[in-house]
């Protein structure tokens, strides 16, 4: 019973948050790995308007990947698009404005009108992984 307790607080207690990987998720995006599980941080470029589909309604954003300079410096300004695609009938809506730094935790998909994350919030049918955006220090997952 002990040991049970023990791993139980270990599985609690060990879980590492999930750092953003640019570079990571652009090579998946330059080596088309549909489906992969990433985990970006980037401007907010633009924010769409809601949109319903079979699977709920999801809001929309473009944000800014762009990947990090080894020596420190601030990367270009200029990164590659990608959408998000965040289940609000699944998950709680973001506030978000052009220029929010947000980090997105999601599944990419190789659309053929550029990336797309979703997957940004739990799976119901635990199928992914959980995913979130996260904004100004609050998590929406």
């Amino acid at each position: 019973m002990a040991l049970v307790g023990a791993l139980a607080l270990t599985a609690c207690t060990s879980a590492a948050p999930d750092k953003p990987d640019n570079a990571r998720a652009l090579r998946d995006i330059r080596d088309g790995r549909d489906g992969a599980e990433v985990v970006v941080e980037g401007p907010v470029l633009r924010v769409e308007r809601p949109s319903r589909g079979p699977s709920g309604v999801h809001e929309r954003f473009l944000i800014s990947l762009s990947d990090p300079d080894p020596a420190g410096r601030v990367p270009e300004p200029h990164g590659l698009s990608v959408l998000v695609a965040d289940n609000i009938s699944i998950a709680s809506a973001v506030v978000l404005h052009i220029g929010d730094e947000v980090v997105v935790k999601g599944v990419l998909a190789l659309d053929p009108a550029g990336p797309v994350i979703h997957w940004t919030h739990r799976d119901p049918r635990l199928r992914h992984e959980p995913g979130f955006v996260e904004v100004r220090g609050h998590v929406y997952d």
